[in-house]
């Protein structure tokens, strides 16, 4: 009998905590395309395969919709708006421009509303304080679980703790994803695995770590994103305010530490003065997938025909995932038309 793991439960109406409480089920036999990775990069890939007709499958390591995904700021772009970007604006273009009606098809779809709100943000640097009013925000735990629900609702199937353990091949090519727990056939694969992407093939990730605070503010946070070059502030519509991030290399450590929690305080209260009477209500780490500078990798991977990467978005996972995912179905589209044995 194939071993066998946790799934998502039948019953799974929403959240995170429902996770991996389900029965025991196996792995399914085969998919059209296997996404690895189920954080936001993977999980609006499997989306956009799902919704051009593919049959998909998901694995993630751990939980889904957990590790950068979850832990960052949700700023829409983090980047201060006017910085020049040529090698991603045309995916920061066409992922800005999406964001409001995709939000609004997954709140409809699911009833789990994303929180995409238009909030500005004003810039602080050596050209002075600045104000970009069409700035905005998500709240990404919340675009993370509309975006399960959503492919749940499509019939994809999401495997938690379920890591890929390398590629099965055929004839030269990919012909499916091994796992502690049996084999995935599959013609077409999209690494999406965010900082541990490097673990599975043999591509430069490497992860980044990242400490961020909440604090509850007294009723006097702002009503807008505050930033500059070291940190920023985004204020939630429910309460509450997000002060990031650290930037640490130091492998896969998640651990917060005195040091980052003390220095986010002073950067809060530098950004907003008065914040160092708010209390800290949370502190927690992410590991951002960098290595490949400000350009994420997307494309097919050298040596074996079918596996592509869609990874490396380091602190734009959120913001250019929406164009990323769009341009890998477009890839396996092309791969598939041309015949490609």
């Amino acid at each position: 009998m194939a071993p066998r793991h946790r799934v998502f439960s039948s019953a799974l109406t929403g959240g995170f905590s429902a996770i991996g409480r389900g029965p025991v089920s196996a792995l399914p036999v085969s998919a059209d395309v296997v996404v690895v990775g189920g954080g936001i990069i993977g999980l609006t890939t499997a989306l956009e395969l799902t919704r051009a007709g593919a049959r998909v499958c998901v694995l993630d390591r751990g939980l889904p919709g957990r590790e950068a995904s979850w832990a960052g700021g949700g700023i829409l772009s983090p980047l201060p708006p006017d910085q020049s970007v040529p090698e991603i604006q045309d995916l920061l273009d066409e992922s800005l421009a999406r964001y409001p009606a995709y939000c609004t098809e997954l709140r409809e779809a699911t009833g789990v509303d994303p929180e995409y709100w238009v909030c500005g943000a004003r810039v602080y640097g050596a050209a002075g304080e600045r104000w970009f009013p069409e700035v905005a925000q998500i709240r990404n735990p919340r675009l993370l679980q509309a975006l399960l629900l959503a492919l749940r609702q499509q019939g994809v199937t999401i495997h938690p703790y379920v890591p890929a353990t390398g590629w099965a091949k055929a004839a030269g090519r990919l012909a499916g994803v091994t796992t502690p727990f049996g084999t995935v056939a599959c013609r077409q694969a999209v690494l999406a695995a965010g900082a541990w992407s490097g673990q599975v093939a043999g591509i430069s990730v490497q992860p980044i770590k990242g400490q961020m605070l909440l604090l509850q503010d007294q009723g006097d946070a702002p009503a807008h994103i505050v930033m500059d070059e070291h940190a920023y502030l985004v204020p939630r519509r429910g309460g509450g305010v997000v002060v990031g991030s650290t930037l640490e290399s130091v492998g896969f450590d998640t651990s917060p530490t005195a040091a980052a929690r003390s220095a986010l305080i002073g950067h809060a209260a530098r950004l907003w003065p008065g914040s160092d009477r708010w209390s800290a209500q949370h502190h927690w780490v992410g590991l951002r997938p960098g290595g490949n500078g400000i350009k994420p990798l997307i494309g097919p991977v050298s040596g074996l025909d079918g596996l592509f990467v869609n990874t490396a978005h380091f602190r734009l996972g959120i913001t250019l995932s929406l164009a990323s995912a769009a341009r890998v179905r477009r890839m396996l589209a092309e791969q598939a038309k041309a015949g490609v044995p």
